[in-house]
């Protein structure tokens, strides 16, 4: 009997250490690496297409100079410009709004660090007129006119640039700029009208493709995948326009304007990155 409750009592035993081990083993803590997040990483490397609207304004005079071919006149038409038949200088103060289409390809060269290379060509209706009227004693009142304008430019330029933060690019640009630039003079005799041999008048106009040069600076943010909004300002240059207009009335009197198309630019623009965008970093 002593040896049958020995046997009872091992078995309690063995079946309690068996259930304590098993249970041991479910409430035993289990550990877990952490979970990184994956962090984006913003590029700007890579072409990119958009569009802009923007204002044009114009700096710089219209100068003005007569001449005559003939030695007769010289006399009697220096006596006119002492007089202050004709005006020197007019400024037709032109502007307008432009817009156009933009494409580029961007280097990211560092992480805070960017260049690039852009070309643009902007529709335009940029003019200005202005009239100067005389009536100096002695002499005919004259009307003088100048108009300036430009229909179309175009520039190609480089960019460097640093981001302030992954989604903000300051850059400074420059480069070659071209453009169709137009430019036009009259002067009428108030007076008498316009009489051959008799009253000066005059009437011309050119136009042409220009070249220069523009700089300027602009930002940029990514506002979402792949589109930036920019906004610019550039200075472009695109020389000056001579006009050579002689006389229809007294055709060895030629007048001679040179105008400076220097254009100050403000523009704002969308663009179009295929690309850029979030990029997951890899670990």
């Amino acid at each position: 009997m002593k040896n049958f409750e020995k046997l009872v009592l091992a078995g309690v035993v063995a079946v309690g250490a068996a259930w304590g081990t098993a249970h041991a083993a479910d409430l035993a803590p289990t550990y877990k690496m952490p979970v990184k997040a994956i962090a984006p990483v913003q590029t700007w490397n890579g072409f990119y297409v958009g569009g802009n609207v923007g204002y044009d304004w114009s700096t710089g005079s219209t100068g003005i100079s007569v001449l005559s071919t003939d030695p007769a006149l010289a006399a009697p038409l220096a006596a006119l410009v002492a007089a202050g038949s004709f005006p020197t200088a007019l400024s037709p103060s032109a502007k307008g709004v432009i817009g156009g289409v933009q494409a580029g390809y961007n280097w990211q060269v560092a992480p805070q660090w960017l260049v690039g290379l852009e070309a643009d060509f902007q529709g335009a209706d940029v003019k200005g007129t202005t009239t100067q009227a005389l009536a100096p004693v002695g002499f005919d009142a004259t009307s003088t006119t100048v108009s300036k304008g430009i229909d179309w430019f175009g520039t190609v330029r480089g960019r460097v640039g640093v981001l302030v933060a992954p989604q903000w690019l300051l850059y400074g640009t420059g480069g070659f700029a071209y453009g169709r630039t137009k430019s036009s003079f009259s002067t009428t005799d108030v007076t008498g009208g316009c009489i051959v041999g008799a009253t000066i008048c005059a009437s011309g106009a050119s136009s042409g493709t220009s070249t220069g040069w523009t700089a300027g600076a602009g930002t940029e943010v990514m506002f979402a995948p792949n589109w930036s909004f920019k906004a610019e300002y550039l200075y472009v240059d695109l020389g000056r326009r001579t006009l050579n207009v002689a006389s229809s009335t007294v055709p060895a009197i030629v007048f001679t304007t040179s105008t400076p198309f220097r254009e100050q630019i403000a523009r704002v623009g969308v663009n179009y990155h295929f690309s850029a965008g979030p990029v997951v970093a890899k670990y």
